[in-house]
């Protein structure tokens, strides 16, 4: 029993020795390590070190799981139906209505419907100040009527069939998009005029691209002072204050991007995390994935 006892406790000693020098081993181990990285640290130059930090957060944010963050906190905010995967994979569908070789005129007192967009033309009495002085003239008015079943993005420009106007009252509407019944009542001159689009595109988009594009300064893609002074983009909505809107709209029209480019992109992008790059086009076959990034530099 003894030499028995004696062999047991021997092994006993044997395990114990055999583990504490794991736990050395180990914490010697540690120990190195951290002795390596605070000698990396001080080797690294601050500016190579904030080089990768932002390396490191601009590969999550391009990663598949933060991008369905953004599409989680933006419905969830707004109380949206949840997004079908593949709904933002597939194209939105497109149209070129009118254009400056191609314009569209409506009289006064009319209507036209065109790519879920009802057009009507109507003359008012409106109150109008200027220079500090009130008067009320008669304005001509284009209403745009998203009679539809989906969000559809917009781009109009439109004159007098008499030539350019110089007097244009401000209005309240959202420059940018047109929820299914949404109104937009815009000026087009005072007096009374038969009215000529000359531009207008339109597209259609998903109810969480509606709430992206609505964040989007309407001058990034074109739209004019007025118009873009005129834009709500809806209660709750916050502007994307990052977005280049000066850059985007020299490089409309420079002929590099166009108006649907840029409206492609953001109705799949969140402007808050995301950035249009000018390799992007409107996509015309289905993405394999989002977000959509540029191909890495060779």
């Amino acid at each position: 029993m003894e030499a028995t006892a004696t062999r047991s406790a021997a092994g006993m000693g044997l395990v114990m020795v055999v583990l504490l020098g794991g736990w050395v081993s180990t914490r010697m181990t540690l120990d190195t390590g951290d002795a390596v990285d605070v000698a990396l640290a001080k080797r690294i130059d601050p500016d190579q070190a904030q080089r990768k930090a932002l390396a490191q957060t601009a590969s999550y944010q391009n990663s598949e799981e933060f991008y369905q963050t953004s599409i989680d906190d933006t419905v969830a905010l707004h109380e949206l139906a949840p997004v079908e995967p593949t709904r933002l994979l597939q194209p939105n569908a497109f149209f070129h209505v009118a254009s400056p070789g191609d314009p569209r005129s409506i009289p006064l007192g009319t209507s036209i419907t065109e790519a879920g967009l009802q057009i009507s033309v109507k003359a008012e009495e409106v109150q109008v100040e200027r220079r500090g002085m009130q008067t009320k003239n008669v304005h001509t008015f284009a209403l745009f009527k998203n009679v539809s079943h989906e969000p559809l993005a917009y781009f109009v420009r439109m004159r007098s069939r008499a030539g350019d106007c110089q007097i244009r009252a401000q209005t309240r509407y959202n420059a940018m998009v047109l929820q299914p019944g949404e109104l937009a009542e815009i000026s087009v001159c005072s007096g009374q005029h038969e009215v000529e689009l000359t531009e207008l595109r339109v597209m259609e988009v998903s109810q969480i691209g509606a709430r992206w594009l609505s964040k989007i300064p309407p001058q990034a893609v074109g739209h004019d002072n007025l118009s873009s002074r005129s834009h709500f983009p809806g209660g709750g909505v916050e502007m994307c204050a990052e977005v280049p809107a000066v850059e985007f709209s020299r490089k409309i029209d420079a002929g590099e991007a166009k108006w649907e480019d840029i409206i492609d992109f953001y109705s799949r992008h969140d402007c808050e995390h995301y950035r249009w790059w000018p390799g992007y086009r409107r996509i015309t076959s289905p993405l394999t994935s989002l977000p959509a990034v540029p191909d890495p530099p060779k």
